[in-house]
């Protein structure tokens, strides 16, 4: 009895634990900010708090530190649920940040592998979240067969769940995948089905991308102008809600259709625009599509070397990103110039390397790259090939506008059925405006109260060290929790140790170097955070005393035959309260400039510098030339530089007076 007593009570806590976990990742994705500060208060300990941790700094797009504390949290022994849920997250960190889809294929492999084979509704979610991702990765892959897979095993689950935003999530992604493979009845079916649920759930993304969609296709149908006002409703829709990658794809899909219409002039301005936003994004993706439609426009002109090179930074983009797929389209898209320019040799190269194996083509490039072999069999006269390939080609065609014919008795119907939808959608538009101006309103005074209430906590809350936080692996990290711990004070400081290493090195050895050194690293925790970079080591402290204090500690922790170069720098007198990554970048660049005056003038064994501002930010610390301006900022008397008590700043100003 009493085993099964606390059998049961384990699997409660299972339960509450991870309905817990659900919630406390909702609070993380409303206010990420919050959950750094609480850090900065009470460093994390356990497996839970690292991956909130880390979960913070995923939605903040900290790429870096989101994979730094998911992998120590993978370290400390979590349950299968947590791990497997850390490893989704890494998954969508290399997927989405580093495009490396092989990698989040993976890292999805191992979340599936370890997730419990419980039903509980949180293992279902998370089994279904870890589908979704199988989905979109074997997609990017080429994978067609294997992305619906996961895609129908999700829409099951989520059918059984009755979870409708599942539902339409995983309905949107077969959509995708049928109309991307040319299976438009299917492809509208589940589109059709989406659409009202979309609706429903007043989701606009999700009515963006099927507007998107049901663009493509039209499009595939060759009712371009139909095609072209669903890209210009999906288009005004993500640019609404600030989706970069949605509205660049949009852009693209209507320049396609702009070009298939014969608006030249239209369809060059589209893709310029669509192009613009895709290098401001630096999203390998959508700057591939862009080169692709704009070679594609270009070639339409005549101009088949300006097509091959953008076709060249299209496929040389996409050889960078694990997508088999696109990789393959780019390839057949050069070998389609590269037959125009009758460079034949190099056609079938990009042939040969769009498919090893052709049959495992989607269903759109197999039909192209058949028509595409065809026509170089017959350049070569080897007739009977030809004859065969184009059979194949013209086969698949075939089939495709046998599918086209099913569909077109509905399309009528859907697009009223769609039109009716936006009125409706067009009304509740209308109304919302009304309601979002009173809300703005509301919001103004609500958001004056808050500032208030924020500022009087602030002036009472009373400054306390509470001993280390953390210790910082990477210098961005560094920076990034130091304009979060910074923001607000004026009593803040750096200090800088650079022990020189390199001659230790070569007379002791790595070994030892190290030993000497444990003295000073079990120090380092003294201050607030820090971090070694380059064989720097930056620490943040709260005060001049404190960082004073801290500097002649850790110096008499370090051997005298490495000859330590020491800084405090107050951040506030030299970078002001505004301050950025940039800008303590260029704290570097002072520290090491100092280092070479001091040289120029004659001084050498270990140096401690002092900095003082006669004036708030005496230079542009964001200047290209940076090194132009401290000069001008010491010859002019703004930052007055002490290395060992001498003067460096009264040195440089008597030998520009002889001058």
């Amino acid at each position: 009895m009493r085993f099964v007593f606390c059998l049961i009570l384990s699997l409660f806590s299972l339960v509450s634990n991870a309905a817990d976990l659900t919630g406390l990742m909702q609070q993380v994705k409303a206010d990420p900010h919050a959950k750094l500060a609480a850090q900065l208060k009470q460093p994390a300990d356990t497996a839970t708090e690292n991956f909130l941790l880390a979960y913070s700094h995923y939605v903040l797009k900290n790429k870096e530190a989101a994979l730094e504390f998911s992998n120590k949290a993978l370290t400390q022994d979590p349950e299968p649920q947590l791990a497997a849920r850390i490893l989704l997250m890494q998954a969508l960190t290399y997927g989405v940040f580093y495009r490396d889809t092989a990698l989040a294929v993976e890292k999805l492999n191992l979340a599936r592998a370890i997730l419990p084979a419980d039903e509980t509704k949180t293992i279902q979610a998370l089994r279904m979240d870890i589908l979704e991702s199988f989905a979109q990765a074997y997609n990017q892959q080429g994978n067609a067969g294997l992305a619906m897979k996961a895609a129908a095993e999700s829409l099951e689950l989520a059918m059984a769940a009755k979870d409708k935003q599942r539902q339409l999530d995983s309905m949107i992604m077969l959509g995708r995948l049928h109309l991307q493979n040319n299976n438009l009845t299917k492809a509208y079916q589940h589109f059709k089905f989406a659409l009202p649920l979309a609706i429903e759930m007043d989701d606009k993304q999700a009515i963006a991308s099927i507007s998107m969609r049901l663009g493509m296709a039209y499009q595939k149908l060759t009712q371009h102008e139909l095609a072209l006002q669903h890209f210009k409703e999906a288009e005004r829709l993500y640019q609404q809600f600030n989706n970069q990658s949605g509205q660049i794809n949009a852009l693209i899909n209507i320049g396609d259709s702009q070009l298939v219409l014969k608006d030249t002039a239209e369809a060059k301005t589209t893709y310029d625009k669509a192009l613009a936003l895709a290098t401001l994004s630096q999203d390998p993706h959508m700057l591939i599509s862009a080169y692709v439609s704009l070679s594609e426009l270009v070639l339409e002109q005549g101009d088949t070397d300006q097509a091959e090179q953008l076709l060249l930074k299209a496929h040389h983009l996409a050889s960078q990103v694990s997508a088999q797929s696109i990789k393959s389209e780019t390839a057949l898209f050069l070998a389609n110039v590269f037959i125009k320019k009758q460079n034949y040799s190099a056609a079938q190269k990009m042939l040969d390397e769009a498919a090893t194996e052709p049959e495992k083509l989607a269903t759109y490039l197999k039909s192209k790259h058949l028509a595409l072999s065809a026509e170089l069999a017959a350049i070569a006269q080897q007739w009977q090939q030809a004859y065969q390939l184009e059979k194949s080609a013209n086969q698949l065609e075939v089939a495709q506008l046998s599918d086209t014919s099913k569909i077109q008795l509905d399309s009528l119907q859907s697009s009223l059925e769609l039109q009716v939808q936006q009125d409706k959608l067009q009304q509740k538009r209308i109304t919302e405006q009304k309601q979002l101006k009173l809300w703005l309103m509301i919001s103004l005074v609500l958001l004056a109260v808050a500032l208030f209430v924020l500022l009087f906590l602030f002036s009472r809350q009373r400054k306390s060290r509470a001993g280390s936080l953390i210790q910082v692996a990477q210098w961005r990290s560094f920076t990034e929790l130091l304009l979060h711990h910074h923001h607000g004070k004026s009593h803040g400081q750096l200090l800088v140790l650079i022990p020189m290493q390199k001659q230790a090195m070569l007379s002791k050895g790595l070994h030892q170097v190290t030993v000497d050194l444990m003295p000073f690293r079990a120090l380092l925790d003294q201050a607030l955070f820090w971090v070694e970079q380059d064989q720097e080591y930056w620490l943040y402290c709260a005060s001049e005393q404190e960082a004073v204090d801290l500097q002649h500690q850790l110096l008499g922790k370090i051997p005298a035959d490495y000859q330590t170069h020491s800084a405090v720098l107050p951040l506030h007198a030299l970078l002001s309260r505004r301050i950025c990554e940039q800008d303590l970048d260029a704290l570097r660049e002072l520290v090491w400039y100092s280092l070479y005056l001091a040289q120029q003038q004659g001084l050498d064994g270990a140096l401690e510098f002092k900095f003082h501002c006669n004036q708030n930010r005496p230079c542009a610390w964001q200047k290209d030339n940076l090194r132009q301006d401290l000069f001008n900022a010491i010859s002019l008397n703004l930052l007055n530089i002490r290395a060992n008590s001498v003067s460096l700043s009264e040195k440089l100003q008597q030998e520009l007076a002889q001058i």
